[in-house]
């Protein structure tokens, strides 16, 4: 498995090093609906009860595409027609392959390889409303399994340092130490009234606020 040491250290001193405080203070404010900034993408995950709530877990709804213009996706129509209805069919035969209650923390790495049905619904998101659409893809993967899939964009891809594969690179993260996703949890709950939020999710904001103050 490939080496990312430099990430997983940038990692750390987000979560339980230097930078904690920080990072608890942009979840807070992230997530406080009387913000000034009234950032959008705090509904992201709760729009509509959710994208992995139990009667739509395994389907791409409208309430789903529409989920992506609160993380500034844009020029949805041709995303929303193939995903609800052109491979409607594929979709849900691979999100039904695809665990809806379980973390990445806890997951084998096998649920991420190329050839498994996470991995091919990858590549069917991206070519959904285009044909090269990677942010596009990351944000409906984590918009219907959220405890599995991080959003995943240029802010974060900066203070991560491009890493060469986002899963493996999150995945190896939690698996190489196993206090880490307790490390995370804890901050959630520090921050308050974020319990429902995904840890994935928890630190995307974490790190994309970070790449924001920065720009």
């Amino acid at each position: 498995m490939i080496d990312y040491a430099h990430q997983h250290h940038v990692l750390d001193e987000c979560v339980r090093g230097e930078h904690r405080e920080e990072s608890l203070a942009a979840l807070r404010r992230y997530f406080d609906q009387r913000s000034a900034a009234r950032y959008t993408g705090r509904w992201f995950e709760r729009f509509a009860g959710g994208g992995d709530r139990p009667d739509v877990a395994n389907t791409v709804t409208e309430a789903d595409v529409l989920a992506l213009n609160f993380l500034s996706i844009t020029s949805l129509a041709d995303v929303a027609i193939d995903t609800t209805i052109t491979y409607a069919y594929q979709i849900r035969s691979l999100l039904e392959q695809i665990p809806v209650n379980l973390s990445m923390h806890s997951m084998s790495w096998s649920t991420y390889e190329k050839g498994s049905p996470a991995f091919r619904l990858w590549e069917l998101f991206r070519s959904c409303g285009g044909n090269h659409r990677p942010v596009t893809a990351s944000k409906l993967l984590a918009r219907k399994r959220p405890r599995l899939f991080p959003v995943y964009d240029s802010r974060v891809k900066t203070v991560l340092k491009a890493p060469r594969s986002e899963w493996q690179c999150l995945w190896s993260w939690f698996h190489t130490d196993s206090t880490r996703a307790s490390a995370l949890a804890d901050l959630r709950m520090e921050a308050g009234g974020i319990e429902d939020i995904s840890l994935l999710r928890c630190l995307d904001v974490v790190l994309w606020m970070r790449a924001r103050t920065r720009s």
